[in-house]
């Protein structure tokens, strides 16, 4: 043996078992860390990509830009694309309700636009349209036909079809196509100059906040007409917004709770690790070691451990990241086909390694330092190992349990350091678990998806459309479910002081009569609901309570929270339960009473509405008079959808629209889906680890203590009762950590959702579910954690155990 420090290799060898335990502890902190901060990496990559397929690929918006400006902003050297997009508004082709609109050649590729045959419009008189407008059920036109164009100002005028684009899923579910003009003709058919919108993309890593000022200090542009792609921004990390802000802020809390936890995990198994061997130092140090060599010792084993470990933990971090992006890839290949599957993420791996080391190096300080200090007698004699205390008579556990167990329960309280390590060490897994859970509530409410009652087709019609209509509808093969709103509009007014500041300042000129109810400029929008539908609401339900029976006994209605102006979701008002809304109808003055609150409707208006009501058929046809469904909405079987939709096509008159949601729901589910498998996917990880780690720390637990179980069976202790002291203190660890984590769980989640998560309108709920499976999993994996290592113990003779270093 050429230097002492090669004893540590020697030991790994004789200790096999102890060694790969240490290691894997080590290894499952490193990919966790490494995990978690590889697949934020990534997903942000996913949901770039995601969010400029949705929005569109630009930074920042001008409105109304001179020829000057757009010159200088396009001359910049930190600029990479910009262009004009021009909102001429609605109009008509050949009678049927369509958008006009035109967008710069080069710049069309970054608002997705795609020509799919024949060519982009250039001249005055060319036009291109979606390709789903082409069909015969609609426009029924080709490359080259002529069509009539009719503008808001009242101006028809003949175009010749250049051009069929890619569909628009927003456009096809509303049924008014998108029509494309040249710029030009654009230009000088544009009724309000701030329709004229200058788009422009950055290069990568400017620093677009500190671009937008230039900008404005340079060229003296106010801010009404400039304005930033605030959900591109945002995965960028450049969001600037409070929703954003406070977003980023839960997400920064739960990674440092995560290096805490990776932390608390090594330092907790690597002070196990050390600490079970006082009696191997004392032998050293009763055959001359010094404590500098000591302290080496130690030392030199957190190296090799760390050498060990932290490739091990860095490859399964890693693996775990390929999954989540192997999935994502195969769900949508097209739309990914850009981000290559064996994608490494330096800042993962970077995490995992300078994290993993030192915390490594520091958990070897403090055991060396001990390890160093032990006094070789009292090593050798084991006092280190077992204290005797001052005993009473009996103590009170001894009172309560029976003998065995109360020494379970003082084994695991009497020396507080482990008993705060081990318990941190299974609190912190629970906290991260509950503290992840408060994404995923954001995810299901932040992010629109496709609900039960989401249609893939909605049948509209401005008359009303009649009751053997709905049941034809409903007897088609291919037909999942049919239901049907009335809806209109109704003059209402309550309080005044329930408007919100912002909507009384866009309206500039609200007046207040005496009794406090003001004057409204806006007409509301008025919706019945079925029971089916009422049912479906529950899941967005902020306050109150969904009762036909009691919104017909009490003229109640449900206030929609959040509603659509602008193709926007706002909040124009403030009411709350009890609150009176009054209306006009044809008998008179009615007061409604509100009795429930609900987060948005899958649904919007093209008219600007000062609020929007819910409530039943029953009291919709008592108010209003009208009795017939103004929307029946339609869900498809997966299979002959095609069949299904020309059957439905064959059956409407020309007074009813056809909207297909088909493509919008696709790509709502895609958006969704590319968060919640990096989502679910972090839960996942964290649930995995933690489980494994307890699964180790028992395990390391229960082997260290060997010695001290072959003692216990030398003095009389059954097999039977040795296994009921080492699940009592198991269980005492692991109900402590749950208690602790549980409790500081809750708070973090409910702090976070109140203080950081608040614009997201997420309710806080008691997580009962989530706590009972907590409690369960871990104590079953505790249970099983350490039944292992006692059945090993118990085949070895006493003298074997006890003898045993």
């Amino acid at each position: 043996m050429k230097s002492y420090l090669s004893l540590v290799s020697k030991y790994f060898s004789a200790h096999k078992k102890k060694t790969r335990l240490t290691i894997a502890s080590v290894a499952l902190s490193v990919a966790l860390i490494t995990g978690i901060f590889s697949m934020l990496d990534v997903f942000l990559k996913f949901e770039k990509i995601q969010v400029i397929h949705d929005v569109g690929n630009y930074h920042l918006v001008l409105k109304d830009a001179s020829d000057k400006e757009r010159k200088a902003i396009s001359s910049r050297i930190d600029v990479k694309h910009s262009g004009r997009w021009i909102d001429v508004g609605d109009g008509k082709v050949n009678g049927i309700k369509s958008w006009f609109g035109a967008i710069d050649k080069d710049f069309a590729a970054n608002m997705n636009l795609k020509v799919s045959e024949g060519k982009f419009p250039t001249k005055p008189d060319e036009i291109m349209i979606e390709r789903w407008a082409t069909e015969n059920t609609y426009l029924d036109v080709k490359i080259n036909d002529t069509v009539k164009l009719s503008f808001p100002n009242n101006i028809e005028r003949e175009y010749v079809v250049s051009g069929i684009y890619n569909d628009l899923s927003n456009t096809k579910a509303s049924g008014k196509p998108g029509v494309l003009l040249s710029i030009d003709e654009a230009n000088a058919r544009v009724t309000k100059p701030l329709d004229i919108l200058f788009l422009v993309e950055f290069k990568e890593k400017v620093n677009i906040i500190q671009a937008e000022k230039d900008i404005k200090s340079t060229l003296n542009i106010s801010d009404e007409r400039i304005g930033l792609n605030n959900r591109l921004l945002a995965v960028m990390g450049q969001g600037t917004s409070n929703s954003i802000i406070g977003l980023y802020a839960t997400g920064a809390v739960l990674f440092c709770i995560v290096l805490v936890a990776g932390v608390i995990m090594i330092y907790n198994m690597f002070n196990i690790s050390v600490m079970d061997r006082v009696r191997q130092f004392g032998l050293l140090r009763c055959i001359g070691a010094s404590q500098s060599q000591t302290k080496k010792l130690v030392r030199r084993e957190g190296l090799i451990i760390a050498l060990k470990a932290i490739p091990i933990g860095v490859l399964a971090g890693m693996l775990i990241t390929y999954i989540c992006s192997g999935i994502l890839k195969f769900y949508n290949h097209q739309l990914f086909k850009e981000i290559p599957l064996f994608s490494l993420s330096m800042t993962g791996i970077g995490a995992g390694i300078i994290i993993g080391f030192l915390t490594v190096y520091i958990a070897s300080l403090l055991p060396a330092k001990k390890a160093a200090q032990i006094s070789p007698v009292n090593a050798m004699t084991g006092n280190n190992e077992m204290k005797n205390t001052k005993n009473k008579k009996r103590s009170l556990l001894t009172k309560i349990f029976r003998a065995e167990i109360a020494m379970g329960i003082n084994n695991a309280v009497v020396k507080k350091k482990t008993l705060i390590l081990m318990a941190s060490s299974i609190a912190m897994s629970i906290i991260m678990f509950l503290g992840f859970q408060v994404f995923i509530d954001f995810m299901h409410t932040g992010l629109k998806t496709t609900k039960p009652y989401t249609p893939d087709i909605s049948l509209t019609s401005k008359q009303g459309m009649e009751d053997d209509l709905y049941t034809k509808l409903s007897n088609i093969e291919g037909v999942k479910k049919v239901y049907g709103r009335m809806f209109g509009y109704v003059n209402a007014t309550f309080d005044a002081t329930r408007l919100i500041s912002n909507y009384k300042e866009s309206m500039q000129h609200i007046k207040v009569k005496d009794n406090g109810l003001f004057v409204p400029l806006e007409s509301s929008w008025l919706i019945s609901y079925d029971k089916n539908q009422f049912n479906w609401a529950k899941q967005d339900l902020i306050a109150g309570e969904l009762s036909e029976d009691k919104m017909n006994a009490q003229n109640g209605v449900i206030v929609v929270v959040n509603h659509v102006r602008n193709h926007q979701s706002t909040k124009t008002t403030n009411l709350q339960l009890g609150d009176k809304i009054y209306i006009e109808t044809a008998v008179g003055t009615k007061q409604l009473t509100v009795i429930g609150l609900l987060r948005s409707v899958p649904f919007s208006d093209s008219k600007l509405n000062l609020a929007t009501f819910i409530t039943t058929e029953k009291l919709f046809t008592e108010w209003t008079g009208e009795s017939k469904f103004k929307i029946i909405d339609i869900q498809l079987a997966d299979k002959n959808q095609e069949q299904t939709v020309n059957e439905i096509k064959r059956m409407l008159n020309s007074s009813i629209s056809f909207l297909d949601a088909r493509q919008k729901n696709a790509e709502m589910d895609q958006t969704f889906f590319t968060m919640a498998v990096f989502i679910y996917g972090f839960v996942a990880v964290i649930a995995l680890i933690s489980i494994l780690n307890i699964i180790n720390t028992m395990n390391t637990s229960v082997i260290s203590k060997t010695r001290y179980f072959g003692v216990m069976r030398a003095i009389g202790m059954s097999s039977a009762q040795l296994h009921k002291m080492v699940l009592t203190e198991a269980a005492t660890y692991t109900l402590i950590g749950c208690l602790t984590g549980c409790i500081l769980g809750i708070t973090l989640q409910k702090v976070l959702i109140t203080y950081l998560l608040s614009p997201y309108d997420i309710i806080w709920k008691f997580p009962f579910v989530q706590i009972l499976l907590i409690l369960t999993i871990t104590l079953f994996v505790t249970v099983v954690s350490v039944i292992n290592p006692l059945k090993k113990i118990g085949k070895k003779g006493i003298s074997e155990v006890v003898n045993s270093l």
